[in-house]
């Protein structure tokens, strides 16, 4: 079998049959002592203009922030089977296409303009650059997802935490939903939404909420944690890290380099308003902080039974026939369920006092981020 050297060698002469550029003799003969022609027979003169082509190229990233590149290209078929048939003719195999040497061309010069470095794995942004069957090109860039790790603290009653999908874009982002993917901005989940936006200069963020609330509780303290991950940030250093809106306050904590593949673990102190159908004797009370205090509540969820520990309780007496509890437990415990006994969680309010309670109203007053058991970030 003939190597490659040997194939190339064989293959000069009959290369002076064609005229190509220095770049495209490169690369299917390697170092040649022969001029490289002004006319090429595989290109057309393309890579005559990469200057042209990593200007255009550089436009496209004027608008973001970023560290690392990647370009691609997408070309016509022409080049691609003018350089098969010369290649086919010549026997030459194993030699680096015209698209890898175009886009690691590009990549030379816009490592030079931009003093960025290219990364062939996980760069910051993507660069496309798209030549035309008559030459035209275009160029355009696009950022890899931004994840987040954020708070939100809600001071006033009356908002929900999540809002429905944009009915046109069903979540992706577009005119309708002004790049929100949501159906309205009535909610903790829109304005989160809009300033996350506002600071990264992305589009159709996607939460990954740890616990919820009703749209009647408060979220007290330092807020309930949560993960943002944003589609085509312009910004992936956000200066303003903090907002205010209608009540709800926010805050960016920490960059992330991605979100978490599993569900993170964390523990939630709550105060919940119970009401029940009978008066609340001193009994009662003693009964629910002995019961409770270090209980494992055992309920359904999504066809497989869940666990959450109850790590402390208290217990107080506010009407003839009302109390409130306060409760640290894990996070994922349903509060209504627990306090009326519904859809089958143990133990549970109503059938520890052998009375029919309900919860009027809750509040989160303090969430704690874990992990492995240890208290990651409570910042």
């Amino acid at each position: 079998m003939v190597d490659a050297a040997a194939a190339i060698a064989n293959a000069l002469p009959l290369l002076k049959e064609y005229q190509l550029c220095r770049h495209c003799l490169l690369r299917q003969a390697g170092a040649s002592k022969r001029a490289a022609a002004d006319k090429c027979y595989i290109c057309k003169g393309l890579f005559g203009r990469l200057d042209e082509i990593a200007k255009k190229a550089f436009l496209a990233t004027k608008q973001y922030q970023f560290d690392t590149f990647l370009v691609g290209a997408t070309l016509p078929t022409q080049p691609y089977e003018r350089e098969d048939a010369l290649r086919a003719r010549l026997k030459i195999r194993g030699r680096e296409s015209i698209k890898n040497q175009l886009t690691r061309e590009l990549g030379t010069r816009l490592s030079k303009i931009t003093r960025k470095k290219a990364n062939y794995l996980r760069p910051d942004l993507t660069i496309n650059v798209v030549i035309g069957k008559n030459g035209e090109i275009e160029a355009t860039a696009r950022s890899r997802p931004l994840a987040l790790l954020c708070r939100y603290a809600k001071r006033e009653r009356g908002l929900p935490q999540k809002a429905g999908k944009c009915p046109l874009c069903l979540g992706k982002g577009c005119n309708l939903c002004d790049g929100t993917g949501l159906d309205g901005l009535e909610s903790v989940e829109g304005i989160v939404a809009k300033h996350i936006m506002k600071m990264t200069g992305g589009q159709a963020p996607k939460f990954s909420w740890m616990g919820s609330e009703d749209q009647s509780s408060l979220v007290l303290g330092k807020g309930r944690p949560f993960y943002a991950k944003v589609s085509d940030p312009k910004v992936r250093k956000p200066r303003k890290t903090k907002f205010a809106e209608a009540g709800v306050e926010g805050k960016v904590v920490k960059v992330l380099d991605d979100v978490p593949d599993t569900q993170a673990r964390f523990m939630v102190k709550t105060r919940i308003a119970c009401k029940c159908d009978r008066a609340i004797v001193p009994d009662d009370i003693k009964k629910l902080k002995k019961s409770l205090a270090g209980a494992q509540a055992k309920f359904e969820n999504r066809s497989k039974m869940a666990v959450k520990k109850i790590h402390s309780v208290q217990a107080k007496k506010t009407a003839e026939s009302e109390l409130v509890l306060t409760i640290l437990a894990d996070g994922g415990l349903p509060i209504k369920q627990f306090v009326g006994g519904e859809q089958y969680i143990e133990p549970n309010v109503s059938s520890l006092l052998s009375a029919r309670c309900e919860c009027t109203t809750f509040d989160i007053l303090k969430v704690d981020l874990l992990d492995a058991g240890q208290k990651l970030s409570n910042r």
